[in-house]
């Protein structure tokens, strides 16, 4: 089970069912199916219900389709597991976040000018970890590129990024890009394309459609303890 936020806009749902399907050929065996924390249906509780009267499933797996260790992955996907579980009578496994990859970083590179500056505009998130994790990969993607890039959050205003599109020009007197670090479609990454073509700059689309996410999703499959 991938298990999504969620959004009111129905791009993001089509876009989550499509990275289902194509983790599912990768894996050539296993069913993959989705299901959301927000917003959308199925909830947790509902696939797992769904698959187990159809007789698809015996086993179950989560993997939360989310960049960072904030509130959603600390609070919502512990929760919808344990009602799950509960609602279920049936043990269910759980594995780590996509995390903030240099190797989805990377993957976008190669759509900017060499040596352009980046705005890495991420969802945003409260929680110290999600904000040291973010940190880390501008490191690690300057350090593997030698790009000045900064970090602005999507869910923070127009202006916000706009700002920081500001301050990296005057820094480097370089026009530089935004990279949409956001996994999907909706309200977030229609603010960072928003942003780009008002100060008349070039902005990536959402990671879904990236390769190295599902390679990313299967290494985390695979790193899941058995039960």
């Amino acid at each position: 089970m991938l298990l999504a936020h969620g959004s009111p806009d129905p791009r993001s749902s089509q876009a989550a069912c499509d990275v289902a399907q194509r983790l599912e050929t990768r894996l050539a065996g296993p069913i993959v199916r989705v299901a959301y924390l927000d917003h959308d249906w199925p909830t947790l509780t509902a696939a797992i219900g769904r698959a187990l009267d159809s007789g698809e499933i015996s086993t179950v797996q989560v993997l939360p389709l989310l960049l960072s260790q904030a509130s959603h992955a600390l609070r919502d996907v512990p929760a919808a597991v344990a009602r799950a579980e509960r609602d279920h009578r049936f043990k269910i496994s759980v594995g780590q976040t996509i995390g903030m990859q240099l190797t989805l970083a990377l993957a976008l590179d190669s759509q900017f000018e060499a040596g352009a500056p980046i705005v890495l505009a991420w969802a945003g998130g409260r929680t110290a970890l999600a904000q040291a994790a973010t940190q880390i990969l501008v490191q690690e993607w300057h350090d593997a590129t030698g790009r000045e890039i900064v970090a602005a959050a999507s869910s923070e205003s127009g202006d916000h990024l706009a700002q920081a599109a500001a301050e990296l020009l005057k820094r480097t007197q370089r026009r530089p890009g935004f990279a949409t670090f956001t996994l999907f479609p909706g309200i977030l990454a229609d603010q960072v394309a928003k942003a780009a073509s008002a100060a008349g700059l070039a902005a990536t689309g959402p990671l879904y459609e990236s390769p190295a996410l599902i390679e990313i999703l299967n290494t985390r499959l695979s790193q899941i303890p058995p039960l």
